[in-house]
């Protein structure tokens, strides 16, 4: 990693008004500007993560002065991906690479630290901290900053495999030399581990082989692991222990309703619960630093927050920020030691993300950065959210995005979400900002076997991602139409990943209701999971595919896009990366044979060193580009 004239650093902190341009297209395909600002313990640095050219740049300044003191940019190879402060003049670095056969770089393992100057620069681990090639070197995570230990961190260290049985451990990382004392070793693949406040590792969660998630506990230092819930019936996950160690916050699930946030004592076991949402589990823990969580996020429709003790002043300040940012969503980056100054992250569904260096003691917040200043603001479209109903008696969270200036009759985009097992959530997106903007309404819902709103809910969606998922997205197609906000002889469906299935098999399934049809990286041979893709490689790849997709290979069949093209009626549009490890380019090729044999209408777009998503900005452009010029062929403007 090198140095780059801070000049052309200094230049992107100038403090600039918006524009007051129409956002393009080309606004829209662009990566942020800024991903994260963090301030030292001391208060006197900032260290910002930045897009340079399309390379990550980490910049240190002088908080008063914002004169850039150092500059770790990446090689053509490298670049800067997370990072944390350890003490006042030095931070760690997860670093990303960009090799093989990859536009978007990737996480190997790898930590480097520098000081705010640029002094004492070092890989401190990773396969090239001490030589040795990748295929026999270890991945490192950053876990735990040991608070009050300015010379270590924990790291979580695994063998770098593919395969998901391999149990990591603990490790003790000097930050300085790259020294490693080992801690504590999992009992199980696939693991996450929970620290308490002396740095010790206590629990353990991880996937056996059947899908089955475990839970681990250990009384303190030198103890071993030990089966850890088993009297509880359902799920269990600690997220922070008590302020002396004698119990841990958790979210529990009973009977697979949505998670409650629990206190539970370890000693007499007893529990109490803080906060439970009818609908939604928490969507996660907030904090301000690796492991200081004090409080949760819930996103029944819009984001609201509940914290498990409110006298902490993390908790304190975050409450009174949420009053000062009403309706965005905000968050503490990190904090200085004395608590006076922090970091602080808005945004929302008009706002692509804001930084402020807010004051605790004059209560005033200084405008720092906008991720994406481009951005005009004023000319982005509201999304509010809805709910609905089922036959079968299940409620549905929608979000629904209209133009500004308009409200009826609208061509409309249908935009299921991927995984299934995933969820929209309110704030900004660029690529429902991007629709809006060109005069498309936007409906999103999260449809059974989405995550987030209880086991049951995920659960109903198993077996049934052709059939009961598409007749919720459907449902959700009739609603706005019933509102009078979309015509119903202009709407199209436009998914990624899981979500491009479903344009297809919704057009297949209600050939009557869509009258184009987008797949973006989209699975469409059910069987063909089994076979190809990076599910499989997991050593519970099959078990998942079994629970969640089905066995039965006629009903697979009949869930199958590219085994039903006879009932297709819409155009498609398929868009998809070579080197997708997730959703195979196979995929895109069964479904172009499958139209191909029935001369079915439909685009084209493929790019080599592309995986799951469109990484290359210039790729990203102008697959956006063909997806608007799709979308005004078939239903208009």
């Amino acid at each position: 990693m090198k140095v780059i004239k801070s000049v052309l650093i200094a230049v992107s902190f100038a403090l600039v008004g918006m524009g007051a341009h129409a956002v393009s297209v080309e606004d829209f395909s662009k990566h942020r500007e800024f991903y994260n600002v963090k301030i030292s313990p001391d208060g006197k640095h900032l260290a910002v993560l930045i897009n340079d050219e399309g390379r990550k740049t980490l910049a240190f300044l002088e908080t008063d002065s914002f004169e850039v003191t150092y500059t770790l940019r990446g090689s053509e190879r490298d670049q800067a991906g997370d990072y944390f402060w350890v003490n006042d003049e030095r931070v760690i670095v997860q670093v990303e690479q960009v090799r093989g056969s990859f536009e978007k770089p990737l996480n190997y393992g790898e930590i480097f630290a520098v000081n705010y100057d640029g002094r004492k620069r070092k890989m401190i681990f990773g396969y090239r901290s001490k030589g040795g090639i990748v295929l026999a070197g270890h991945a490192g995570f950053l876990l735990d900053n040991l608070s009050g230990d300015d010379r270590h961190i924990l790291i979580r260290k695994q063998l770098i495999d593919r395969r998901s049985d391999i149990r990591p451990t603990v490790v003790r990382l000097n930050v300085y030399n790259g020294r490693e004392k080992r801690l504590k070793r999992a009992p199980i693949g696939y693991s996450k581990f929970l620290v308490d406040n002396e740095g010790q590792p206590r629990f353990v969660s991880g996937l056996d082989k059947d899908f089955n998630a475990k839970l681990f506990y250990s009384k303190g230092k030198n103890q071993d692991w030990q089966p850890f819930g088993e009297e509880f019936e359902g799920e269990f996950s600690p997220i922070r222990f008590t302020q002396d160690n004698t119990g841990i916050y958790a979210l529990k699930s009973v009977d697979g309703k949505p998670k409650g946030l629990y206190k539970y004592d370890l000693a007499t076991g007893k529990e109490s619960l803080l906060y439970r949402s009818e609908i939604v589990d928490p969507t996660h823990s907030i904090s301000s630093s690796l492991n200081g969580v004090y409080g949760i996020r819930v996103d029944e429709d819009y984001p609201s927050y509940h914290y498990i003790e409110p006298d902490l002043e993390e908790a304190k300040l975050h409450r009174a920020l949420i009053g000062a940012f009403k309706g965005d969503k905000v968050s503490i980056t990190s904090m200085t030691r004395d608590q006076r100054l922090a970091v602080v992250h808005v945004s929302g569904d008009r706002n692509p993300g804001e930084f402020y260096l807010f004051d605790t003691q004059k209560m005033s917040a200084k405008f720092l950065l906008s991720s994406a200043k481009w951005i005009n603001k004023s000319e982005l479209a509201e999304t509010e959210p809805f709910r609905i109903k089922t036959p079968d008696g299940l409620t549905l969270n929608g979000l629904l995005t209209i133009p500004r200036g308009k409200s009826k009759n609208l061509p409309t985009v249908v935009l299921p979400h991927g995984g299934p097992h995933a969820r929209d959530y309110w704030g900004y997106d660029a690529q429902v900002q991007m629709l809006a903007s060109a005069g498309y309404a936007v409906v999103q819902v999260n449809f059974r076997g989405s995550t987030g709103y209880g086991k049951s809910f995920e659960q109903a969606g198993y077996g049934h991602w052709g059939t009961k998922i598409q007749d919720d997205i459907l449902l959700a197609t009739k609603y706005v139409i019933q509102q009078g906000v979309a015509d119903k002889d202009r709407v199209c469906i436009f998914g990624a990943s899981f979500g491009g299935y479903s344009a297809v098999q919704s057009a297949i399934r209600t050939p009557e209701a869509f009258k184009c049809a987008i797949g973006y990286v989209g699975v469409y041979d059910l069987e063909m999971l089994y076979n190809e893709g990076d599910i499989k490689e997991h050593t519970w790849g099959d078990a998942y595919l079994d629970e969640t997709l089905g066995k039965e290979s006629a009903d697979l069949v009949a869930q199958s896009p590219v085994h039903n093209i006879d009932k297709l009626k819409a155009p498609v549009l398929i868009i998809h990366g070579k080197d997708d490890l997730r959703a195979h380019f196979e995929h895109a090729l069964a479904l172009k044979e499958a139209l191909d044999k029935r001369s079915h209408p439909y685009e084209w777009l493929v790019k080599d060193k592309e995986g799951h998503g469109f990484y290359n900005e210039d790729n990203i452009l102008e697959a956006n580009q063909s997806i608007l010029r799709f979308l005004k062929k078939h239903i208009g403007d």
